[in-house]
């Protein structure tokens, strides 16, 4: 997963990297002849700069001082890495001094597409919002874990490309990439599926909420299903809040995949008995990663090293891309959507409440990840997800009442009792004017069962615990 790179790509900070250099020289007038009809890259203003280096400022010493605190500070990271099911022996590399990994890790995980806020925009209908700084970042960490499946799905996990090379493979792999990145890009275009103009319409329409209101993983795990399904998407999204994933509903006709499991594993942290299980999800080779965060502030999750999680933080405010009629961009027009710098939280840190993410291209894959999944727990790992042969129970599939083609398609789950019985069923599609908290439904969450069967829960996952969002 490498790009032949020659424009230097942005740090988390929102800063250009002094230590990459290019691996070709290529002129301007090369670029541009290369792609004529390319967009200009959008200039970053003064004011979020300003914020950018502020919130850098922060999380760095918030960071240092939680290492302090717990003691890891000065203790060495872990040699082995593991980034979306890709093993790296960091022990037999030479690191970069920057950054402390080897070059072809920081090319991966640069391979990433990074989802921020964006700025200058045309207003969200019905608002005068032309930013989703402040309230968007869950939002954009759903994008970001949707985005990753979506360029497994079309470009698999390990591939190259040059931005300037005419070569046909080349050209072919470059467009694939930039039409995955196109489909986040901030206006209503009808290829831009996943924008954020038509994530918080459709909040708004399932969940009643206003735009600018936070939204939790769950909620926003709906949301991508709908829009995934209103597009007629080439990969399916399935969600679901009670761990189990029912194989009839995804198999009887079998498409390319993505589940989301939303999870709540703890009250303020996450519970150290589910430690385990999140580092293993991270080395699946189904792994999209997991959209969760620190409390109140959403991150995407991509990587894992001892007990720590590679992340990449939404938070960076960017001014959003021009759409090019030809769909045809520079890799400087792109640069804001990769970011080469890794960063670490340890997982004592996380927020409890967030959404696994896992790709299945075939039938063959998705068998393979039950698979891998029951082993886990075979060995003692308290797994979150579980499988049934079945189809969900047609009592939560009660008839839908909304409006609109979004509006009418029923995201389904079930709620479980306290004695694992399947309970009133959750009907997660909402009409427009319905107020609930949109990850009410994460308390249902399956959980490990005590000797007489019964399921632990460890407590309800609700927007307010997420409404400070720096």
């Amino acid at each position: 997963m490498v790009f032949v790179s020659n424009v230097a790509e942005p740090r988390q900070d929102g800063e250009m990297p002094a230590n990459v250099t290019a691996n070709k020289s290529v002129s301007a007038n090369e670029q541009a002849s290369a792609h004529p009809a390319s967009a200009h890259p959008a200039v970053e203003s003064t004011a979020d700069m300003v914020v950018n280096t502020l919130r850098e400022w922060y999380v760095l010493a918030s960071d240092s001082i939680a290492s302090l605190l717990d003691g890891r500070f000065l203790q060495q990271p872990a040699r082995d890495l593991w980034l979306l099911g890709k093993h790296y022996d960091l022990s037999l590399e030479q690191t970069e001094s920057t950054t402390g990994y080897p070059q072809h890790v920081i090319d991966d995980f640069s391979h990433l597409i990074w989802c921020t806020y964006r700025s200058h925009y045309a207003p969200i209908a019905q608002s005068q919002f032309t930013t989703d700084a402040g309230w968007g970042c869950m939002l954009r960490a759903g994008q970001t874990l949707m985005a990753q499946a979506l360029q497994l799905h079309v470009l698999g996990r390990d591939w190259t490309f040059s931005w300037t090379s005419s070569d046909p493979e080349h050209t072919k792999r470059r467009q694939l990439y930039t039409r995955v990145v196109s489909e986040f890009f901030d206006d209503y275009d009808p290829r831009s599926t996943f924008s954020i103009q038509r994530m918080a319409a459709l909040g708004q329409q399932f969940e009643g909420k206003d735009i600018g209101e936070w939204f939790g993983p769950y909620g926003t795990a709906r949301i991508l299903r709908g829009l995934a399904q209103q597009a007629s998407h080439d990969v399916t999204v399935y969600t679901t809040t009670d761990g189990v994933v029912y194989l009839a509903d995804i198999c009887a006709e079998f498409r390319p995949t993505l589940i989301l499991v939303a999870s709540m594993l703890g009250i303020d942290r996450v519970n150290p008995v589910y430690y385990a299980f999140i580092q293993a999800s991270l080395m699946l080779p189904q792994s999209a990663g997991i959209a969760g965060g620190r409390p109140s502030s959403a991150l995407y999750f991509a990587g894992v090293q001892g007990d720590e999680l590679l992340y990449l933080d939404p938070h960076t405010t960017r001014p959003a891309v021009t759409r090019t009629n030809n769909n045809e961009y520079l890799q400087s027009d792109l640069a804001s959507y990769s970011c080469p710098t890794p960063r670490r939280i340890a997982m004592s840190r996380l927020d409890p409440c967030m959404v696994f993410g896992y790709y299945c291209a075939t039938l063959e894959s998705l068998i393979d990840l039950r698979s891998r999944i029951e082993l886990l727990a075979d060995d003692g790992v308290t797994a979150i997800v579980s499988f049934d042969n079945g189809h969900a129970p047609e009592s939560a599939i009660p008839e839908s009442h909304g409006s609109g083609p979004v509006g009418s398609e029923s995201i389904k789950s079930e709620a479980r009792a306290d004695d694992g019985r399947v309970s009133t069923p959750v009907l997660l599609t909402k009409l427009p004017n319905d107020s609930d908290n949109d990850d009410a439904s994460c308390n249902s969450t399956s959980r490990p069962k005590s000797e007489s069967g019964e399921i632990v829960l460890e407590g309800e996952c609700s927007d307010e615990e997420w409404v400070t969002d720096l």
